[in-house]
């Protein structure tokens, strides 16, 4: 791993265990066991660490998602668990990106890197949905996407956050829906 790689690591960390906010250029480099002035040679400041570490945390999620996509298609769309909807790989980085969003609404430079990620992720479910049913529109597939993330966030907000297991019954609800959009969009 090079110090820049040691560097970001060290900031997810940091961020995982205190907070976006509390996460501070010193826990970084303590975390990290480099000085503060080998992370401003290779970051300029906390926005340039974090920008980099959304970047990572999206690519990661792109191949895991995109490993994750094709058995679920082949499943016939069909998901028997929370697990199948977010693979527990993806939940934890979407909580990491949770956290950083939060501070979308008091920084404008955080609200750009966290806007240009969800595009990347967006563009990214498109193509992978436009490869498996290539008669699909993408706006047809936004929508869809829209949705599933709606889900997806509030299922992570109520088991991370609010200490809540997903209910036995929402695996056959959410199949349902599945079913109804998709039935709706052959229409």
């Amino acid at each position: 791993m090079n110090r820049s790689e040691q560097i970001l690591d060290a900031a997810e960390q940091c961020m995982r265990l205190k907070g976006f906010h509390q996460t501070s250029i010193q826990n970084i480099a303590s975390q990290a066991d480099v000085s503060i002035g080998l992370i401003y040679k290779y970051y300029k400041n906390k926005d340039a660490i974090i920008e980099a570490l959304v970047t990572n945390v999206v690519q990661r999620m792109i191949a895991l998602l995109n490993a994750d996509f094709e058995r679920i298609a082949h499943a016939g769309g069909v998901t028997h668990s929370v697990q199948d909807i977010v693979p527990p790989e993806v939940e934890h980085s979407i909580v990491l990106l949770m956290e950083v969003s939060s501070e979308a609404t008091r920084n404008e430079r955080i609200r750009q890197i966290m806007n240009d990620a969800w595009l990347v992720l967006k563009n990214n479910f498109i193509a992978q949905e436009q490869a498996l049913n290539p008669a699909l529109k993408a706006d047809v597939i936004n929508t869809r996407l829209h949705i599933i993330s709606l889900v997806i966030d509030g299922m992570i907000i109520r088991r991370c956050m609010k200490q809540r297991d997903v209910p036995d019954g929402f695996m056959p609800f959410f199949d349902a829906i599945t079913r109804d959009i998709n039935q709706h969009d052959m229409a």
